[in-house]
């Protein structure tokens, strides 16, 4: 090769045509996408992680915003849509006196409308949404009413009614009728401590739940009560001996020509199964019988009478002794 040829001539890794265009050509390529074997699977996923924990970050800040406009909803104004149902007798303002308590009015967390509500001893739950709209919906659930009770918080202080439910919390009964609470039972004879709701009778644990079953399992014995006496229930200790509940009847749920039955005595240890019985004895006939020359009488219906030391069989028609 001459010296033109050295510098001025072709050199070999000049451009040799359009095949030389692109190096792949010129080195065979076995490229892989994924390697082979766990290791290489292993690459794979984690390198695929970073884009999959990023979307699930975007979900949940897109799920909790959605949250947190159903559920506080700050656009919401002041004043809005009540949806109002319950099973007892509060009505829609109830709820709106509550809500106005905030000065969000109906835009305020119904986490908080929630516990205000259920902070009332007649509500035993509160359920509170929000809709898209801003309608808030409230369904409450109340205390049933078995008994009411009478106090007079001071000397010269008017008397203050409040009713007892099935649990034996007491509650001051917001729209009852009244003729509703002239037809419960009067809890008299009784030891309680507190006030208002924070009021705690003794022996209202085996009376309410008593009254309760009574109500509901026999309705038509339940109206003829006009009052309990917790003079003779020990509470806690309802196995002792002479603990027992006392019911007043009403006068005017009897007939007339017949000895009247002003009190029926059950034992707190075995209530369910004499007021079982009670359901199947046959009080009028028994009072028509001949014998029965008193004015009036006491029903006892104790299984066994606890107070005796020698146990008399049970039930049986004792003459009232007048008070």
């Amino acid at each position: 090769m001459g010296f033109f040829d050295r510098f001025l001539g072709r050199r070999r890794d000049s451009f040799m045509g359009p095949a030389d265009r692109d190096w792949r050509t010129l080195v065979p390529q076995e490229v892989s996408r994924v390697p082979e074997g766990n290791i290489g699977r292993k690459r794979a996923v984690r390198s695929k992680l970073p884009a999959v924990l990023s979307l699930l970050f975007f979900a949940a800040v897109i799920w909790l915003l959605v949250w947190s406009v159903e559920n506080s909803s700050p656009g919401t104004p002041a004043t809005g849509k009540l949806s109002f149902k319950t099973d007892g007798f509060l009505n829609a303002g109830f709820v709106q006196k509550v809500i106005a308590n905030s000065p969000e009015g109906f835009s305020r967390d119904v986490r908080s409308i929630k516990l205000e509500l259920e902070s009332d001893n007649q509500v035993t739950t509160a359920n509170v949404q929000r809709r898209q709209d801003g309608t808030v919906d409230v369904l409450l659930r109340e205390r049933v009413a078995v008994a009411k009770i009478v106090t007079t918080p001071a000397k010269g202080s008017a008397m203050v009614v409040r009713l007892v439910g099935s649990d034996g919390q007491t509650f001051a009964g917001t729209g009852y009728p009244e003729q509703a609470i002239r037809n419960l039972p009067e809890i008299q004879d009784f030891r309680s401590t507190g006030s208002d709701d924070r009021m705690a009778i003794e022996g209202v644990e085996i009376a309410a739940p008593f009254l309760y079953a009574a109500r509901t399992g026999y309705p038509n014995l339940y109206k003829q009560w006009s009052a309990v006496s917790l003079r003779d229930c020990f509470g806690a200790q309802e196995d002792s001996p002479g603990s027992n509940l006392r019911i007043t009847v009403r006068p005017g749920s009897q007939p007339l020509d017949r000895p009247s039955l002003v009190e029926i005595v059950f034992s707190t240890a075995n209530w369910r199964n004499e007021l079982s019985l009670l359901a199947r004895i046959n009080v009028d006939e028994l009072l028509r019988r001949p014998g029965a020359t008193a004015p009036a009488y006491v029903l006892k219906l104790s299984i066994q009478n606890r107070t005796s030391s020698q146990p008399i069989p049970e039930p049986r028609l004792v003459p009232a002794t007048p008070r």
